[in-house]
């Protein structure tokens, strides 16, 4: 049977763990930024092609 407390006490955390942890969160921020930047550029394709679809059409007279 595992002793949990012998193992536990066997235990030291890795060094490295808190490098880890920030290399993880810089690059979930960076992509999150890039996912933003992606839908700021396609809003504004969007935006552009609707202005140019209403400003090509004929004006009619009433």
């Amino acid at each position: 049977m595992i002793d949990f407390k012998q193992e536990l006490s066997k235990y030291q955390p890795i060094l490295e763990l808190e490098r880890i942890e920030d290399s993880i969160h810089t690059s979930e921020v960076q992509d999150i930024l890039d996912i933003l930047q992606h839908l700021s550029k396609s809003a504004n394709r969007n935006q552009t092609m609707q202005n140019q679809t209403v400003s090509s059409q004929p004006t009619q007279k009433r």
